[in-house]
């Protein structure tokens, strides 16, 4: 039952430290990356069955010390198809010497003087592994088809001491073609640290590694002492324990002993420290991964060519320092810092030509909200990019995706899809004195949320836009902006208490600061003197006749051509008055008069009884006289007589 519900533990735990692997990867490389090329199902079986290994490892070590069993020697524990030699606490380190005489037959020297190591090694916790030669060291470790090797220190020390003409050489190898072995779909040979301490000087891991980052070549992990992979009691079924070469316990050594120098308990271990010094990391899954580590150092190291990320910390590493270190041509990312990791010094970096980002710090919660184990949804920061260069990138050169006090000062990224970005709700963020050249589409962009953060005193040169805001806020001051093809600044979306000011612009496009579709910013004191507009004239119609615009403009000019047209018709007398057909009938006619007063020969009366003889209709004679243009009408009187 322990060792199932172990297994099921182990799983969990591969899919844990999977979050940058090459699932991640393949996702990722739908838009840009170099495609994972193992075998994601097979792979991923592989790395849960290389945790039941280490699992059943440790719970026999632990029940044979509580059944008061003294492991005085290194012994030999059978799992599966497989051996482990487990070397166990002592003073003095075991060097290749004393490993040739506890495994014979599985350590043997080459013709070339190389070594091939045949059996797993696990390092337990107060023993330390050294391999140091100032001429050199070859060690192959066997991986072929049916089943690979691996050194890992359980809690123990692995320390590789080289010179600088002569490293001390790990690497996979299959003898049956008599080279390194290039496949990772069956799994392949690799070398880890978990919960101990690495020394490494002058060292090289080659062709190492798959699937996961704990399997992903050269990995520093920590470990929890509630971690049930590592640490859980009971026997391991189908476990047992062989006899090595015998060996005689250093002097002042206790066997039995509960814990380890540091007093802490045997077994009972949490981060993992390193130092990496002239250390070459190619060709494998992941250059190096690092969780759950503190105080590491890598410094004067290259990672190059390795299938997934160059260096990656992926989650609780804290205080740690990468100077003096390239990474180039790795498949995904240069150098990747994950959420969970604080205090991490970054100078000197050079990341250029990967397939993915040059360097990304992502400093965002490890979770949103409630959740089954309670995982804090604050952000991580206070960590620092300067001195550094990531130039020739797929993607972007630099990228901080959220995380509280984060620093990009002084860094040069060229030729990438972008330079720097900064994404994500991160906040307190500083962008200052940086140089940006030739990127492709911005060479400074924060978006999605970006708060109270400061983009100052960079040069930014080539891009289609200099700097780009969106849903953001920053100071953006005192920047010199040179040949933008489109925009020196844009403002998109909800940008409110963002300043734009002392900034030098120059460069052709629409307008040197875009800020039409921004909101709640402040623009002033900036040199524009220097950009050309190229916006094309109907553009700029457009631009001004905006619907609402438009018809303000129609309701204006009516009323100004309805003023004209009315001045017009008044200056022609053209005007008439509106109730010019009401006037009175006395305005159009001379009234009753005499003929006589009109020159007209006057009315003969007759008499009634003439009248009597006329037709009816003639009894009312209207006479019309006519005189000047105006009409008079007289009406004869009735009832006269002669």
């Amino acid at each position: 039952m322990i060792v199932a519900t172990a297994a099921a533990t182990a799983a969990v735990v591969a899919l844990a430290f999977a979050p940058l692997s090459a699932t991640a990867a393949t996702h990722k490389s739908a838009t840009v990356g170099i495609e994972y090329p193992g075998d994601p199902v097979k792979e991923a079986a592989i790395v849960a069955a290389e945790d039941q290994r280490i699992y059943n490892v440790r719970a026999v070590t632990v029940a044979a010390r509580w059944q008061g069993i003294p492991a005085t020697a290194p012994y030999r524990l059978v799992t599966g198809s497989s051996t482990t030699l487990v070397l166990v606490a002592r003073n003095a380190p075991y060097g290749i010497a004393e490993l040739q005489e506890l495994e014979p037959e599985r350590l043997v020297k080459q013709p070339d003087g190389s070594y091939l190591l045949s059996e797993n090694i696990i390092i337990e916790a107060g023993a330390t592994v050294k391999l140091a030669s100032p001429d050199g060291l070859v060690l192959h470790l066997a991986s072929t088809s049916k089943g690979f090797v691996s050194i890992i220190a359980l809690g123990g020390s692995l320390q590789l001491v080289g010179s600088s003409k002569a490293p001390v050489k790990i690497d996979s190898w299959d003898s049956s073609v008599g080279k390194v072995d290039t496949v990772t779909a069956d799994g392949r040979a690799y070398v880890r640290i978990i919960g101990g301490s690495a020394s490494l000087a002058y060292a090289a891991f080659d062709h190492l590694g798959f699937w996961s980052g704990s399997t992903g070549g050269l990995a520093l992990t920590g470990t929890s002492t509630t971690d049930p992979s590592v640490v859980a009691l009971g026997s391991a079924k189908g476990s047992a324990i062989l006899p090595t070469a015998p060996t005689t316990p250093t002097a002042g050594t206790d066997p039995t002993a509960t814990t380890d120098a540091e007093g802490a308990p045997q077994g009972s271990y949490s981060y993992v420290s390193a130092r990496l010094n002239h250390v070459t990391l190619s060709n494998n899954a992941y250059g190096v991964f690092v969780n759950g580590a503190q105080g590491v150092s890598i410094s004067n190291s290259t990672a190059r060519d390795n299938l997934v990320d160059g260096i990656v910390l992926h989650r609780y590493v804290t205080n740690s320092t990468i100077a003096t270190t390239t990474t180039t041509h790795n498949g995904m990312d240069g150098f990747a810092m994950t959420r969970a990791s604080t205090g991490i010094v970054i100078t000197q970096l050079v990341a250029n030509r990967n397939g993915h980002d040059g360097i990304s710090l992502n400093g965002g919660p490890l979770a949103s909200g409630p959740n089954a184990t309670g995982t804090p949804t604050g952000s991580y920061g206070n960590n620092s990019l300067n001195n550094s260069t990531a130039n020739g990138n797929a993607r972007y050169g630099v990228t901080v995706v959220g995380g509280d006090n984060v620093k990009i000062v002084n860094n040069t990224t060229n030729r990438n899809l972008m330079g720097i970005v900064v994404t994500k709700l991160a906040t307190d963020v500083t962008v200052k004195g940086n140089t940006v050249n030739g990127n492709t589409k911005h060479g400074i962009a924060l978006f999605e949320g970006v708060g109270k953060s400061t983009v100052a005193e960079n040069s930014i040169n080539g891009a289609d836009i200099g700097v780009y805001l969106r849903d953001s806020s920053a100071n953006i001051v005192r920047n010199s902006i040179s040949d933008a093809t489109n925009h020196g600044v844009t403002l998109v979306g909800a940008t409110s208490a963002t300043i734009i000011t002392d900034n030098k612009i120059s460069g052709r496009g629409t307008s040197a600061i875009d800020t039409v579709r921004g909101t709640g910013f402040e623009v002033h004191g900036n040199d524009l003197s220097q950009w050309t507009n190229t916006k094309p004239f109907w553009v700029t119609v457009r631009s001004i006749f905006q619907p609402l615009t438009v018809l303000w403009i129609v309701l204006g000019l009516t009323v100004l051509l309805t003023a004209a047209i009315g001045s017009r018709r008044k200056n022609r007398g053209m005007i008439r008055h509106p109730y010019a057909s009401h006037v009175p009938l006395t305005a159009l006619s001379l009234g009753v008069v005499r003929p006589e007063d009109l020159g007209l020969e006057p009315i003969v009366h007759v008499s009634a009884e003439v009248e009597q003889h006329r037709d009816a209709n003639e009894h009312r004679e209207t006479h019309e006289y006519s005189q000047g243009g105006r009409q008079a009408y007289l009406v004869p009187a009735q009832g006269v007589t002669t």
